[in-house]
């Protein structure tokens, strides 16, 4: 279904999209990010420029940023 609408998925399981194909497959990369609980990328000349992930792990990321900060003071 996702290689249908430009998605590939990478061989680290990242959802992958070109971000001149981003416009027409962010709704099915969305999808693929909230349900399949695969982190989603969006790439640009064959990199990776930008990540969307689960609202899940992007609290667990706050919180591990915020002990690590606690631990640097």
């Amino acid at each position: 279904m996702a290689v249908d609408q430009g998605i590939e998925i990478a061989e680290d399981g990242v959802a992958e999209v070109s971000m001149t194909k981003a416009r027409a497959s962010l709704t099915a990369l969305i999808r693929e990010v909230a349900w399949g609980k695969k982190t989603g990328a969006f790439k640009e000349r064959g990199e990776r420029t930008a990540y969307l992930v689960t609202p899940e792990f992007y609290k667990q990321a706050l919180d591990d940023r915020a002990r690590l900060e606690s631990l640097e003071t």
